[in-house]
């Protein structure tokens, strides 16, 4: 794993990072967003809870400082909201004398720190800057996804590029200096695998073991000394001791896909491992301490799991600790060319073919596709793709897509919601109409009534480029 020369925390560039200001005086938020933005900080000011959570479903907040009093609600509100759906995001408290004591009860909670009015514009500035640039100093390293000796930082999309991504990116980064249980949920397909092999790796766990379990694969007479290990004796067949894949992630970290597939008699023995850091094998007296990180994923909705009586409750709250939910392909159009062109390279290395890219109609193609088996469906698409391409790049007859899908494939499992659709179907019509347009920007803006900066954005923001042919050798 390659390692980082530190930098003081005064030298990190902040320029990219950007905060997010909740005041409801508007001299007072417009005075600070000015100042931050003389300070090249980039920065957003609202003023009440409903313009926050706007601003923070964009995915682009690195920092937010809050007043404890506002008209629809309260810093505190705004905290819990961020601590729930947006874990990792540092929050900074500006409250009046009166109300240090809530400023204080939140530091304890998870705030970073508090200022109290009235306060220095400089002393405002200095400690937006430090804990900006402790979100600077953060990087992701991606050796295991084959980028080998390479460092990213947060939001720079190692897994992806939409807001969810990113935002999925900084929770990482956030997580490496603490040892606290993960659960990662979200449909088949979706990368949960990926997720708990970066936090992993960007954990100070990374030197240790990564022992993966999935709990659907292993037989329900087995799981139990398949986790725990058994004593030679124990049972009939079990003719040695056996290290269970607990103690195999000693000082590293076990990773439990499938969890809710276990059943409740091993769930009560899973929660005593997180309850007392301390394991027993199967037919053994002997108490085991533990030092192991624990990220348990599933596709199943736990909380209904809990109502109807199938998972226990109290294990779901030792398990779910921080909550990582990675949403279906679907829901975010601005991967899907993105990680096309990554497994396009990645299998044309491995198969060594001369493959460079997508074509156009293709891309409008995947654009247009609703990807039920989420980004598993995708990458092995373009495996199948790249090994069928007689060209240097993909074109629709290599893809075949919807006749090589079996009956019901076409239609997601799932109902998208509006705003997913009118996402796809946005990105699909720039698409076409650059390349009806030659990749022509003014042209295609025109065909899209929209104007040509809008048009650079949404392209920036779907990851949309022109795909050009290599040049034939003369």
């Amino acid at each position: 794993m390659q390692t980082k020369t530190a930098i003081p925390l005064e030298d990190q560039d902040v320029s990219d990072l950007c905060v997010l200001v909740v005041e409801d005086d508007e001299i007072m938020r417009l005075s600070l967003e000015d100042r931050l933005r003389l300070e090249q900080i980039p920065a957003r000011a609202v003023g009440d809870l409903a313009g926050a959570h706007k601003q923070l479903e964009t995915g682009e907040i690195d920092l937010v400082v809050t007043d404890i009093r506002l008209p629809d609600g309260s810093g505190a509100d705004l905290f819990e909201d961020i601590y729930r759906h947006y874990p990792g995001t540092p929050v900074i408290l500006m409250t009046a004398f009166g109300d240090v004591s809530d400023a204080v009860a939140l530091v304890k909670a998870g705030a970073v720190d508090y200022l109290t009015k009235p306060f220095d514009v400089d002393a405002f500035v200095g400690t937006v800057r430090r804990n900006l640039a402790r979100c600077a100093d953060m990087r992701l390293n991606a050796d295991y996804l084959g980028v080998h000796g390479e460092t990213f930082r947060p939001g720079s999309g190692v897994v992806g590029k939409s807001p969810a991504m990113r935002r999925i990116e900084r929770l990482i980064a956030r997580l490496s200096k603490v040892n606290s249980n993960v659960l990662i949920t979200g449909e088949s397909g979706v990368g949960k695998e990926v997720i708990a092999t970066l936090i992993h790796f960007n954990s100070d766990q990374a030197s240790g073991p990564l022992i993966k379990v999935n709990c659907a694969a292993l037989p329900a007479n087995l799981i139990e000394s398949e986790l725990f290990g058994h004593e030679k004796g124990a049972f009939t067949g079990a003719t040695y001791r056996r290290i269970g894949r607990f103690e195999q992630a000693q000082n590293g970290t076990i990773f439990l896909d499938e969890i809710a597939e276990t059943s409740l008699e091993v769930q009560v023995k899973l929660l005593r491992v997180l309850q007392e850091r301390v394991l027993e094998r199967v037919g053994g007296e002997q108490s085991i301490p533990l030092d192991v990180r624990v990220i348990a994923a599933t596709q199943i909705d736990l909380d209904e799991a809990v109502k109807n009586g199938t998972f226990r409750s109290d294990l779901y709250w030792r398990l779910n600790v921080i909550h990582v939910e990675i949403p279906p392909l679907r829901r975010r159009p601005e991967d899907i060319l993105y990680l096309a062109r990554l497994f396009v390279k990645q299998h044309a290395s491995e198969m060594d073919r001369s493959v460079k890219g997508l074509s156009g109609e293709v891309e409008a193609k995947l654009l247009a596709m609703s990807f039920p088996g989420n980004v598993r469906e995708l990458k092995n698409i373009l495996e199948r793709a790249v090994a069928l391409c007689d060209g240097t790049r993909i074109m629709a007859h290599d893809l075949a897509l919807l006749e090589q899908l079996p009956d019901g494939a076409r239609e997601a499992e799932k109902m998208t919601t509006l705003k997913d659709s009118v996402a796809a179907a946005e990105c699909q019509a720039i698409q076409q109409a650059l390349q009806h347009n030659d990749w022509v920007i003014g042209k295609a803006a025109a065909d899209l009534d929209i104007s040509r900066k809008s048009l650079w954005e949404k392209m920036k923001r779907y990851g949309i480029e022109r795909q050009r042919e290599p040049q034939s050798p003369d």
